[in-house]
């Protein structure tokens, strides 16, 4: 009798994955254990990168269809694992202009910090993207109990408050990361241990080795999963964080170093909008909850974050 290997089980499971079977029912057929799953399912992701490239490459040789090409989300891996030495990222809904000005200011790093934080603070807090944001988290189910805290961040941020939006975001990204999880302080399962969240968001493929948009998935994995292990999860012990965005610091208080700032707030912002965008690739829900919003409701958080940004403009220019 042939022995199973990881490798005779990849075709089987890719299918199954395609037409939408559900994770758990995939190891199910398969009778896969833990270590082997490990395996298939990393040769599963690396089969459905791969069939995504040869897509898109179709895709690029037909008249009148629009597509990210293999060759641009290559050049936007790169330039997010640059950015990341930053704690940084460039969002996927960019245009072809703002990639190119962040490649210009990335090949100017590190004196063009200050311009790279400006630029990408424009697109990350501005009162549309807060209001995705805000909104995004309103209706994905596991999250929703957290839009209150995006609310009230978003409020401090424009009212330069950087110190509270900073303390209200941080415990954000660990929430998050739980409840995509399952654990929600409810279940008898224990709180899964600081290094299992650490790895979490890298070890995606496990959860689901075949999720929506692969190509942009994998980008906003190795993004997020390197924010998170060089800085803002980075064990205090072996280094500092960039910048001083360093959870354990804004936990413990370990120095007077300055943690609570505008360009670290803008870090937090980066960091769960990247994080949102795993999460939605991961559970491929039928329609984004970020931007399958309300319109009215949407247009309503627009005009409030702009009103609250006139208040305080005119609040500055009296003082």
């Amino acid at each position: 009798m042939a022995k199973i290997t990881a490798d005779s089980l990849v075709d089987e499971a890719f299918e199954l994955l395609q037409a939408n079977t559900p994770v758990a029912t995939v190891k199910a057929t398969l009778g896969t254990d833990s270590t082997m799953w490990s395996k298939v399912s990393s040769l599963v992701y690396e089969k459905a990168k791969a069939e995504a490239r040869k897509e898109r490459d179709q895709d690029a040789q037909k008249p009148h269809v629009s597509t990210t090409s293999n060759a641009d989300i290559t050049a936007l891996l790169a330039l997010n694992q640059q950015l990341a030495d930053y704690a940084l990222l460039a969002p996927p809904t960019i245009t072809v202009a703002e990639f190119r000005r962040i490649e210009q200011l990335a090949a100017e790093l590190p004196a063009s910090e200050s311009a790279m934080l400006d630029f990408l603070g424009t697109i990350f807090t501005s009162p549309k993207m807060c209001a995705i944001l805000k909104q995004g988290v309103e209706n994905f189910p596991a999250f929703h109990h957290f839009a209150p805290l995006v609310e009230a961040a978003i409020v401090a941020y424009y009212q330069q408050n950087y110190i509270s939006a900073f303390l209200t975001l941080v415990p954000l990204v660990e929430g998050l990361i739980l409840r995509w999880d399952g654990f929600d302080g409810t279940g008898p399962e224990p709180k899964p241990d600081f290094e299992t969240i650490r790895k979490y968001v890298g070890n995606s493929y496990l959860r689901q080795p075949n999720p929506g948009n692969v190509l942009f998935h994998d980008v906003y994995v190795k993004a997020s999963q390197a924010i998170l292990t060089k800085h803002l999860y980075l064990n205090s012990g072996t280094g500092t964080a960039y910048a001083h965005f360093s959870r354990h610091l804004a936990a413990h208080l370990l120095s007077n170093a300055p943690f609570a700032t505008q360009p670290n707030c803008i870090r937090l912002f980066i960091l769960l909008d990247a994080l949102l965008i795993v999460y939605t690739y991961e559970t491929k829900p039928s329609k984004d909850p970020r931007f399958q919003v309300d319109e009215q409701a949407l247009q309503r958080d627009v005009q409030r974050y702009l009103h609250l940004l006139m208040q305080q403009h005119l609040f500055r220019s009296a003082t």
